[in-house]
């Protein structure tokens, strides 16, 4: 056989391709290794694909087939019997094997549902849905649970005020009022910010115009003071230094205007 493809000047693979048969039978064929050949009844089909392409005689290559045992006695039934040995799905053993692992599969289901269901994690029969009455009716608000648990309910106990009599007092006005806090400074400067909160800001190396949104009160501390043609604006009003310390600044909490006559209040 290797002499014949090697006279066309054909290769393992280009005869592969011709004769479609793997290259490793082919191989296998040409060494004589009967080991890695498959099954009897595809080598006869293989065989005569094989003569016909390298033009051999019909029959040539017969001596590659198995032998017949014939009398010889059966190897099969005298082989020993392991697990390795069964054919899942090609002998009555391994379908019984089959079976076998199967029905064990399923009992160790059951058990672990058992288990689920002792433990209250698991339903053991579906849960029959609400009749058609119970589900077109609307959700009340008053559920049984927000009565279990009116805590659920934050807003509406703020708004009657639950917060405030547990604090004992009434609610005081706002200390606070936004405003704009305007800084030109000619030169560079560290500024600290204070609330009365205890709060702080430090801004290092200011320089030209800052524009900062605030709530006042609040301190401020130029360091160094503000140089001639500096301005320090709350609100766009100028703000004057502390009395004796020229770089600190302060913003009191503002007093309460009083109410606008009638007439004014009506003016766009």
């Amino acid at each position: 056989m290797r002499q014949s493809r090697e006279a066309r000047g054909l290769s393992l693979r280009q005869l592969a391709l011709q004769t479609r048969i793997s290259t490793a039978v082919l191989e296998a064929l040409e060494r004589g290794w009967r080991d890695r050949l498959p099954e009897a009844a595809y080598l006869r089909t293989m065989l005569p694909l094989i003569e016909a392409e390298l033009g051999l005689a019909s029959g040539s290559l017969r001596p590659a087939l198995p032998a017949d045992p014939g009398g010889a006695p059966n190897r099969r039934t005298q082989r020993r019997f392991t697990p390795g040995s069964i054919d899942v799905f090609s002998s009555w053993q391994g379908t019984v094997l089959y079976g076998v692992l199967t029905l064990g599969l399923i009992y160790a289901l059951n058990l672990e549902q058992q288990r689920l269901a002792a433990a209250g994690r698991l339903a053991l029969r579906p849960v029959p849905p609400l009749p058609a009455s119970e589900q077109n009716r609307p959700q009340q608000a008053g559920t049984s649970l927000l009565k279990a648990y009116p805590e659920l309910r934050p807003l509406e106990l703020a708004a009657r005020g639950q917060g405030l009599r547990q604090l004992g007092r009434e609610p005081a006005a706002a200390p606070f009022r936004p405003g704009l806090l305007e800084l030109r400074l000619t030169q560079t400067s560290r500024v600290i910010l204070r609330s009365e909160d205890g709060f702080s800001t430090n801004l290092e190396a200011v320089q030209g115009q800052l524009r900062l949104p605030l709530a006042s009160p609040f301190r401020l501390d130029i360091n160094p003071p503000p140089a001639p043609g500096g301005q320090v604006l709350w609100d766009g009003q100028a703000l004057a230094p502390i009395s004796g310390k020229p770089g600190q600044f302060a913003v009191p909490v503002p007093v309460p205007a009083p109410p606008r006559p009638a007439a004014a209040a009506s003016r766009p």
